[in-house]
């Protein structure tokens, strides 16, 4: 992937060298535009499980140490405050993460979108009042459900089609994001969990007690989990 920040390189390395289901940093790139972009907020405990495991969010995370485990959820919160950040005060700065072929120079925006789609599956009913949203939003929700279909090479969509909306996909996710954000900030409630007003996406920062419920997302208290010396 050309252009990662060393943030970035970070994340990336520390989301591989997890199991295998853990998503790549492509995946997770779509998945926090996706919460971001969400009309109601989403907390991390409902969402840092789709990390670990992006095929059902059922697995547990394998992490070496809590110094592993705190360095590697560090990593992700601070990637998710960047991107809020950028979208909060340089929206026209958001650009998506993808791969680029090597053989052939396509850019492989697929694995992003596929990372947008599971945050909308989180809280589909949030994205409602996207039906009578402004032209540009209106456009922009239904276009990127779209990108998701084109990924799965859905059979509505011939192979010509699937060539031509694949030639402009990259350039159009940006747009529809900053777009759907723009609406996002105009018109949704604030969230409770919002931390400062110059940040309103931030995630909180928390310290962890060995009996509260472990960040990671799993159900269990932090001592028995990510906590475990």
């Amino acid at each position: 992937m050309p252009g990662l920040s060393r943030q970035q390189k970070q994340l990336s390395k520390a989301l591989l060298d997890l199991d295998e289901e853990a998503m790549l940093i492509e995946e997770l790139d779509g998945f926090i535009a996706g919460l971001l972009v969400c009309p109601q907020m989403i907390p991390p405990s409902a969402w840092l499980p789709w990390v670990w495991n992006s095929a059902d969010a059922k697995g547990e995370p394998v992490f070496e140490s809590l110094d592993h485990a705190n360095k590697v959820m560090g990593l992700v919160m601070a990637y998710y405050n960047d991107v809020a950040r950028t979208l909060f005060d340089q929206p026209e700065r958001y650009g998506p993460i993808v791969s680029i072929d090597r053989r052939n120079g396509e850019i492989l925006w697929e694995i992003w979108i596929e990372g947008f789609e599971k945050a909308v599956k989180l809280k589909p009913e949030a994205w409602v009042p996207l039906a009578t949203a402004d032209i540009e939003a209106a456009r922009a929700w239904p276009g990127l459900m779209m990108l998701a279909d084109v990924a799965r090479r859905d059979p509505r969509f011939s192979d010509e089609q699937i060539d031509a909306i694949t030639a402009t996909a990259h350039d159009k996710i940006a747009d529809w994001v900053i777009e759907l954000n723009d609406w996002r900030l105009a018109n949704a409630a604030p969230a409770p969990t919002m931390t400062t007003r110059s940040n309103p996406f931030a995630a909180p920062a928390q310290k962890v007690g060995r009996n509260d419920p472990c960040p990671c997302g799993s159900g269990k208290k932090h001592k028995k989990c990510c906590g475990l010396n």
